[in-house]
């Protein structure tokens, strides 16, 4: 088998769609000795953030010395950075060679009416890849929801982080955010403690509080008003908390309050036996980078690509916004199943150009359709049918100082870091 045909064999999984349950993979994981049972994990959930979350509390290990499993979706430019390991992505080689040992187990269980999808598929992978590679630990992020998600068969982890919670998914996992919080409270777990976002939606903690005292595990939600952003750029903040003041590498004010999550992680893994120093967290703060989440391509003109693509991620990215004074235009692409009349409201509030892309996706909203949606909240809206020439347009006449902002999906972002990379000049 070839990396090419191990891809290709993954992908026709997604075939199974997206479902739900933990029956499938517990079946697959005991054919090929349980190997998420030899890990230690940090579990991350949250609608929006959880990436962040990642990075950082990954990071901070990684500072400290010790040898840091990561396991994220979506992928930006490579379907590999989906597992890595001290920030070096699996090889071609152990993908393929775990994917063509897992392929015939997971032919063997069609046949007996088992179907494997393909999220199910890569996080057995990637449990088999960390355990070979003899992670001190993991930081497992959820695909979606939680309760349900592939990756809720670990045991007890050293913490869970619970990002913030608002709607998304929402024929999935339900129309309120309580309903949503359920869902995703379904990760804690009995003796692990739980870390929540700062400002987490208030409705969203009662929830995970009456699940945490229900299950054993103890809820911890650093107080907002204990941390003071002192600095908001394009390229970071810096912000001040007990005392200390941080520098953090990525921008917006909610990145403050994951670094806060993270500092109150440091007592948790030092109870689990990591030496950790709010030093450590300090550097991984200033040192993070993280591809498709406000990044800078082009200072001159400003060129960002954002992969917001939810009304709480918008905002967020608003509020970035708000802290660049200069004249803006958006190139946005969606999927149908997205809020997007909301998206596209929030973004009017900072240009009044939009440019309507396609996403390479079969969820994909047709950029004529976006272009239907957005003309009552922007002056000038155009829709192309090719990713590039909708860039080209978007560049054209672009002012040294003025700003392109491409958002509105992930699976948007990493082509239109692929292509603004030929279309910006170099430097």
């Amino acid at each position: 088998m070839t990396y090419e045909q191990a891809l290709d064999y993954i992908h026709s999984l997604s075939g199974h769609g997206w479902v739900l349950g933990l029956n499938r993979i517990t079946r697959l994981l005991g054919r090929v000795g349980n190997p998420q049972n030899r890990g230690k994990f940090l579990h991350i959930a949250g609608t929006n953030g959880k990436g962040s979350l990642v990075q950082l509390s990954g990071n901070l290990l990684m500072q400290a010395g010790y040898r840091v499993g990561k396991y994220t979706s979506p992928y930006v430019l490579e379907f590999r950075e989906r597992f890595t390991v001290n920030d070096e992505m699996i090889s071609k080689q152990d993908l393929t060679a775990w994917t063509a040992r897992l392929k015939p187990m997971v032919e063997k269980l069609e046949r007996e009416g088992v179907f494997i999808t393909e999220f199910e598929f890569i996080t057995v992978l990637a449990f088999c890849w960390f355990a070979q590679m003899g992670c001190d630990i993991v930081c497992l992020e959820v695909g979606l929801g939680g309760r349900y998600d592939a990756t809720n068969v670990i045991a007890p982890p050293v913490a869970c982080l619970i990002a913030s919670i608002s709607l998304d998914h929402t024929a999935i996992l339900g129309d309120t955010v309580e309903e949503i919080a359920n869902e995703k409270g379904g990760i804690l777990k009995p003796g692990s403690p739980a870390v929540i976002y700062p400002e987490m939606n208030p409705k969203a903690a009662r929830v995970l509080e009456a699940i945490g005292a229900e299950v054993g595990a103890d809820i911890i939600r650093p107080d907002p008003a204990h941390l003071a952003v002192l600095e908001e750029t394009p390229f970071g903040s810096r912000f001040a908390l007990c005392g200390r003041e941080y520098r953090i590498s990525l921008a917006g004010r909610h990145q403050c309050f994951h670094a806060q999550m993270a500092l109150a992680l440091l007592p948790i893994l030092r109870q689990a036996g990591f030496s950790v120093t709010e030093e450590n967290a300090a550097q991984a703060f200033c040192s993070t980078r993280f591809p498709g989440r406000f990044q800078v391509l082009c200072r001159r003109p400003f060129v960002v690509v954002d992969g917001a693509h939810n009304p709480e991620g918008v905002a967020g990215l608003g509020e970035i916004l708000s802290h660049i004074p200069c004249a803006k235009r958006i190139a946005a692409g969606m999927l149908g199943d997205k809020a997007v009349e909301e998206n596209l409201k929030q973004l009017a509030q900072h240009s009044d150009t939009l440019f309507c892309l396609p996403v390479d996706n079969p969820r994909a909203l047709p950029p004529q359709k976006l272009a239907e949606l957005a003309k009552p909240y922007f002056s000038r809206v155009e829709w192309f049918p090719g990713l590039e020439e909708g860039l080209e347009t978007a560049l054209d006449g672009l002012e040294k100082d003025e700003m392109l902002l491409v958002c509105g999906s992930f699976f948007l972002a990493g082509e239109a870091v692929t292509a603004l990379g030929r279309l910006l000049p170099e430097g």
